[in-house]
């Protein structure tokens, strides 16, 4: 295969993995959706309090569950930038299932996290 191909190839690939997850406490099914690569970076900015260097917690799934759930009928964005604090009062327990997934799904885990707040 040369360079050139391989490069169609890669670029022609579908890599972003979702998954439908039940929420018990909404009472229903949202797709949940890995970042892409720009979202992710945007993301782990977004968390990371240019200041103190550290995470922010109070940000971190609210600003999560925005990026990554979507109506599993028609694709489209579950909730809208306006949202994320009317988000982040929802139950924290139906935050943590979509935020794991969300993470999974992302290559997001502690270690790229702690990686991102040191730099």
């Amino acid at each position: 295969m040369s360079l050139r191909e391989l490069r169609e190839k890669i670029l022609a690939i579908q890599d972003i993995k979702t998954e439908e997850l039940f929420i018990e406490e909404w009472d229903s099914t949202v797709r949940v959706k890995g970042l892409t690569g720009r979202q992710r970076g945007i993301y782990l900015q977004s968390v990371i309090d240019p200041k103190s260097g550290k995470m922010d917690f109070a940000a971190m799934y609210p600003l999560l569950v925005l990026m990554s759930t979507y109506d599993p009928e028609d694709g489209k964005p579950l909730f809208e930038q306006g949202d994320i604090d009317a988000i982040a009062e929802k139950s924290g327990s139906a935050l943590e299932k979509i935020a794991q997934v969300a993470q999974r799904l992302s290559g997001l885990n502690p270690e790229a996290a702690k990686e991102a707040e040191k730099n």
